[in-house]
């Protein structure tokens, strides 16, 4: 096995609990064509249940086409035909339901349909947007064929799918975050660091070729890998050397990660498997 820079090695274990969530979407019952948006901040939301508790309150009002929600940052999009309905309405409807919302922001149906088919453009290309890193189509399918390695039957490939995006849902965010703090790594380490695992890992070109591809993209991960390995160090741990308060900060800091980063995916096949769910009891009826 290749070994990585040990306390990456340790991030991605403590931070497996810390699952990121990503924009649910349910599709309201009227379909729009001169839509406006509204967003709001939303209170004392703890589930999936919330949410659907949420978008059944959304539903019994005219003129409501589809209800976005994130967990992670608490906050709800919801477009709307504003000759029937109003923001504040909604914002209403919402905080009835046992929710507080207050508006954040509003964008009438001009600015509304520049942003769609802003998004309808870059969905072309690209699967994701997390923060201002966009995930290329082309990288995502490189990676469902090399984790699963054959064909699959579709409830396999989605679980495949999953998998892939939720690794590179936590790489992008790390990634980002190393951005920036203007980490870098020169080109001079990347190949001190392949000195190391060649010595302690003969066959390892024939496993970077099997895993990888190619030798460009195997180092072009290592040194990923560890320039996030560099900005935990620096930027996380730096001044605690207790192993339990390294990994209560590390905690703490991703948590942050995942509530200041926007994702919008733009896969429809992505989105409708990111919005499967459990629910709690703090709120099922």
């Amino acid at each position: 096995m290749i070994k990585r820079p040990k306390p990456y090695i340790s991030a991605c274990l403590a931070l497996i609990a810390l699952i990121p969530v990503v924009w649910l979407f349910y599709p309201g019952g009227v379909n729009l064509t001169n839509a406006a948006l509204a967003e709001y901040q939303i209170e004392k939301m703890t589930c999936s249940s919330c949410v659907k508790n949420i978008e059944k309150a959304l539903t019994s009002l005219d003129g409501v086409g589809s209800v976005e929600v994130n967990l992670t940052s608490n906050r709800g999009r919801v477009t709307y035909d504003p000759e029937t309905v109003d923001s504040r309405t909604i914002a209403e409807a919402i905080s009835g339901a046992g929710y507080p919302a207050s508006l954040r922001l509003e964008l009438g149906p001009k600015e509304y349909a520049a942003l769609q088919q802003e998004q309808s453009q870059l969905g072309q290309q690209y699967l994701a947007r997390i923060g201002d890193r966009l995930l290329a189509r082309s990288d995502f399918e490189q990676l469902v064929r090399q984790r699963s390695g054959k064909a699959l039957a579709t409830e396999q490939e989605d679980q495949v799918w999953k998998a892939v995006w939720q690794d590179l849902l936590q790489r992008e965010l790390l990634l980002a975050a190393a951005e920036r703090n203007r980490v870098i790594i020169q080109d001079g380490e990347v190949d001190a660091r392949l000195d190391e695992l060649r010595k302690g890992h003969p066959e390892l070109e024939q496993m970077v070729t099997e895993r990888y591809g190619s030798q460009a993209d195997f180092r072009k991960r290592l040194k990923e890998d560890m320039i996030i390995n560099r900005n935990i160090s620096d930027h996380v741990f730096a001044g605690t050397p207790d192993p339990g308060e390294r990994e209560a900060k590390l905690q703490s800091w991703f948590a942050g990660l995942q509530k200041d980063t926007e994702v919008i995916i733009y896969d429809p096949r992505l989105k409708a498997l990111n919005q499967a769910g459990g629910g709690c009891a703090c709120c099922n009826s």
